[in-house]
């Protein structure tokens, strides 16, 4: 929806400031590349809340209200993975909407916080499967029918998400680009953006070719196949949302997790564009195009970003992250850190590995266990590690604190499984890995975890690297007990 009065210096409210957002010509990244043709971005982060979604949360909000659906004094419901909240939070702050927003497990902890600080309600769902009773859309399903005066903006099947698009940001990127635009490169997660701004583009121009991006592990750009976990936020999903047409689609670019988050951090240090995790997979589909396709500098790409790297300072731009879930190996770490001046040229634990130090195994419990029968167990040890039932592979980890806080508060029985409140978010090391650099990661976490060659799973804290490192300090220099 287009925003009112976009040419004042002074606006009525944050609301107004949504949409008109810059588009910028790559340089540095595609010289590096030896690419050609002209590669334009579409920065969405610089909407107020961070994201494109501000432009659907004014347009839901106004919808409903136009149709009698949201009342003065009401609740706004969303399922989010976390920019369609900020931005539906933002509009219920100016219009005096209470909000609650149900968000998936992977949702970054930077989003959660900014959505708490808008003021909005957070409800934690298990997942993003349309079947799961505990999932974000079934969650917020049943809070839109048991509060009062509420609206379920629901965005992956409410038919204004993409006429949003169609009144707004496809007409925005014609415009800005004076109609000279060849490929449009943009992922889906509801499918709504995509399939309005492509059908506005189509229109101007029948030549424009719509290129969809797709996580690996997704089946939106690629059907038939089996629906696979990835660490991507905000785009793909385990079936097709009905607000995305596929028949807009002239082709589809596949991308695993590590393009998204390489490429992302690779624009922000070569082009100063700080943009999120999605938006990098974005960019590397249509950099990867480029290249494969060998366009010429008569054609023009423009690859749309959703939303900026600050949502996402405690995961992929973190290196301790990354290392974390295996999107670097060590080698690429110290690299990073001594780059960065993080990690001194000396230290005493270099000669030794995380696997040297003496720290406790911890029980592996399958997910369907209940909480009664691991309750031992966390009182003994206060975490306990979940596996899938099958024993094949390490869905979370579940700790005293967190299984007390979820009885206390009645979230859950002691007859639930603890897959129900075990958390997803954690770090299995390599058991190779210098105490120097698993020191560098404690900074900033309570502990980590690794596996042993026997396959036990041990957890090592800051006080366990104090002992073996006060063994080796004692032939080296006076102890630290003298």
């Amino acid at each position: 929806m287009e925003s009112p009065n976009k040419n004042r210096h002074i606006y009525n409210n944050i609301l107004e400031t949504i949409g008109n957002t810059p588009i910028i010509r790559l340089n540095k990244l595609t010289k590096e590349l030896g690419i050609e043709c002209e590669v334009l971005v579409k920065c969405e982060f610089f909407n107020p809340s961070g994201s494109h979604k501000d432009r659907l949360a004014l347009n839901l909000v106004a919808t409903a209200e136009a149709e009698g659906k949201l009342k003065p004094g009401g609740t706004i419901i969303e399922a989010t993975s976390g920019n369609t909240g900020l931005g539906l939070c933002l509009v219920a702050t100016v219009k005096g909407y209470h909000a609650i927003m149900v968000a998936q497990p992977k949702t970054s902890q930077e989003k959660i916080d900014l959505i708490k600080g808008l003021g909005a309600e957070v409800v934690m769902g298990r997942s993003t499967s349309t079947n799961d009773p505990e999932g974000v859309l079934k969650i917020a399903e049943k809070l839109s029918k048991s509060i009062p005066n509420s609206f379920y903006t629901e965005q992956f099947s409410n038919p204004a998400n993409p006429v949003t698009h169609i009144k707004s940001t496809g007409i925005e990127i014609y415009e800005q680009c004076g109609g000279k635009i060849d490929y449009f490169f943009m992922a889906a997660g509801t499918g709504g953006t995509i399939s309005g701004t492509g059908k506005v583009l189509k229109e101007k121009n029948p030549d424009v070719k719509v290129i969809g991006c797709d996580p690996v592990g997704s089946i939106i750009g690629s059907s038939g196949t089996m629906y696979m976990p990835f660490r991507v936020e905000g785009v793909g999903r385990d079936v097709v949302p009905p607000n995305c047409d596929l028949s807009i689609m002239d082709d589809w670019v596949k991308f695993t997790d590590r393009d998204a988050f390489d490429t992302a951090r690779k624009v922000m240090r070569l082009e100063g564009i700080m943009c999120g995790g999605s938006a990098g997979g974005v960019l590397w589909s249509a950099l990867h195009y480029a290249v494969e396709k060998k366009l010429d500098k008569t054609k023009t790409i423009l690859a749309f970003l959703p939303d900026t790297s600050r949502n996402y300072l405690t995961r992929f731009v973190n290196n301790e992250w990354l290392l974390g879930y295996g999107f670097i190996n060590e080698e690429e770490y110290r690299h990073l850190a001594m780059e960065s001046r993080f990690l001194p040229e000396e230290h005493y634990g270099d000669g030794l590995k995380l696997a040297d130090i003496t720290c406790p195994a911890i029980e592996a419990f399958p997910s369907d266990s209940t909480i009664s029968k691991v309750w031992p167990s966390l009182k003994k040890q206060n975490i306990i590690i979940v596996k899938d039932n099958d024993a094949s592979e390490y869905k979370g980890v579940l700790t005293d604190r967190d299984a007390l806080a979820a009885i206390s508060t009645k979230k859950v029985t002691f007859a639930d499984p603890v897959s129900k409140i075990m958390v997803k978010d954690f770090y299995l090391l390599s058991k190779d890995l210098k105490l120097s650099t698993v020191e560098k990661i404690l900074e900033n976490k309570e502990y980590v975890l690794f596996e042993t060659d026997s396959k036990l799973v041990k957890i090592a804290r800051v006080v366990d690297i104090m002992n073996k490192l006060d063994t080796c300090l004692l032939y080296t220099s006076p102890s630290p007990r003298d």
